[in-house]
């Protein structure tokens, strides 16, 4: 049917002034106009709405019933369009976005605080995972963006890479070894390190990259979580490999780290979302956030 929403707008608001010339004033519209809008209206239902005469407005059967079926469906209409207007200016809704763990505990908190500041009434829900389910979580549409890790595998999204972590090595203030300045990875080849299993992003980089360098990885225990990694090392058994962001943590606060070098092995910090999507403005101020805060943050 050919109609539109102003049409109905014009019928209702007539309904509830019972005059033209009020019903043209609160529309902002002429009286011709509006009268040119109710024929455009009776043209698509196919009769009689409006029976006008010299002093008074008279709805017809046909128009009572119209105006009772439609005028609580486009106030309806009208309150869903304020709430999205509200959204879109941040006074209220949600955002939720996907983060790496490690992030998630070190600067997460403070660009959180600062969205707070300027979007007070605006939830936020992280979600921190592994790289590889940041990655996942942003693909499914689950998250609206992601503070993941840039690899050649970011099929279907767009990456704004930020800054690079380097991996270090972590263990107890006691150990022979946290006086070192720095430590070659070749050095480790006598050390027991304990390693991430294989099914972590950043052990599989470092292996990568080690493997080029015609290095043998220097693993000996494994793990499964980043978490249970700084427990063991806190615990004074052996020394493991982790990002400097790790040590942020409140497991690593008591741990000494040194640079590994010859190679330097780092892992990219980037902010991801799917190829072409529009960020809303609440979120769009969220990604600004982290991106400032991580070029601060990372080297």
């Amino acid at each position: 049917m050919n109609y539109n929403l102003d049409a109905l707008r014009a019928l209702i608001e007539l309904h509830r002034a019972q005059s033209f010339v009020q019903a043209a004033r609160q529309l902002h519209i002429t009286q011709p106009a509006l009268t040119r809008r109710l024929q455009l209206l009776e043209e698509a239902v196919g009769g009689r709405l409006v029976d006008r005469t010299t002093r008074s407005v008279a709805f017809t059967t046909l128009g009572e019933w119209l105006v009772g079926r439609v005028a609580e469906q486009v106030a309806g209409l009208d309150q869903h369009l304020l709430a999205a207007s509200r959204m879109a200016r941040g006074e209220t809704g949600s955002v939720q976005f996907a983060c790496l763990t490690t992030v998630a505990y070190a600067i997460a908190p403070e660009v959180i605080a600062r969205f707070h500041h300027h979007y007070p009434q605006v939830r936020v829900t992280v979600l921190d995972d592994t790289g590889q389910r940041v990655i996942e979580s942003v693909g499914s549409g689950r998250a609206e963006f992601g503070v993941g890790l840039w690899s050649d595998e970011l099929h279907g999204m767009e990456a704004d890479v930020i800054g690079e972590d380097p991996f270090v090595l972590a263990m107890s203030p006691e150990h022979a070894l946290a006086r070192r300045r720095r430590i070659r990875w070749q050095e480790l080849a006598s050390e027991k390190v304990v390693a991430l299993r294989p099914t972590s992003a950043n052990r599989r980089q470092i292996d990568a990259v080690l493997d080029a360098h015609g290095i043998a990885p220097p693993w000996f225990d494994e793990v499964e979580h980043l978490s249970s990694l700084l427990g063991w090392l806190h615990a004074g058994h052996g020394i493991g490999v982790i990002p400097r962001l790790a040590m942020r943590t409140a497991e690593a606060r008591s741990l000494r780290c040194v640079p590994l070098v010859e190679p330097d092995i780092h892992r990219r910090i980037a902010l991801l979302k799917r190829r072409g999507a529009t960020l809303g403005g609440p979120t769009q101020g969220l990604w600004d956030l982290f991106r400032q805060a991580l070029a601060q943050r990372a080297t």
